[in-house]
């Protein structure tokens, strides 16, 4: 049973790619080509040394947005890089509700840093003086700016720091593996000499 349901699947994934990336498809739709471009590529699905640490940066980016989209949007990131996008999403599941609290916790504070050095970068005094409870809604719409800016610092920082230790220890676990998988060459025996 497990071997009919693997080859349908199979089947029905290789029909379906054959007509997504079919020639008369792509000549209709810019969009069809497009996603074909970015989402059918197989570089975007097989993991190489570049796609890897590509799909860690953006999921790094990403995860710390806290928003509830993150899923497609590393997704669409992924795709319009061109980096791996299982790894993309993978990353997403860091923000998961236990890891949430920190995580907003330290972006909310960077972020109110940030906005105290260097001052407020949107200004939105007139939305607060429609409303009838000011206070509230001002102190939610400072902790919302701060925990934007805050995210988008944080996950700039982290994702080229994600991509250059994964791009050296994706590298490093090559040689390795090379160096492991090379014959050993016998030792000359010093007794005989």
């Amino acid at each position: 049973m497990v071997d009919f349901v693997n080859g349908y699947f199979r089947r029905s994934i290789f029909k379906a790619y054959r007509f997504l990336k079919h020639p008369r498809k792509l000549k209709q739709s810019p969009t069809m080509r497009w996603f074909a471009r970015h989402f059918l590529d197989k570089h975007v699905w097989k993991p190489t040394q570049h796609t890897f640490a590509g799909g860690m940066a953006v999921g790094l980016f990403v995860t710390v947005q806290l928003l509830p989209i993150q899923m497609p949007t590393a997704a669409i990131l992924a795709a319009v890089f061109r980096v791996n996008i299982p790894i993309a999403l993978i990353l997403c599941w860091a923000s998961n509700p236990a890891t949430l609290a920190p995580i907003a916790w330290v972006e909310n504070m960077l972020g109110t840093w940030l906005m105290h050095h260097f001052g407020d970068p949107t200004a939105l005094a007139a939305t607060i003086a429609i409303t009838k409870e000011p206070e509230a809604l001002e102190k939610g719409i400072a902790f919302a700016k701060a925990m934007f800016l805050g995210g988008v610092c944080i996950g700039g920082a982290l994702a080229p720091i994600g991509y250059i230790l994964s791009y050296i220890t994706w590298g490093a676990l090559e040689r390795w593996n090379r160096y492991r998988k090379a014959p050993m060459l016998p030792l000359n025996d010093l007794s005989q000499s």
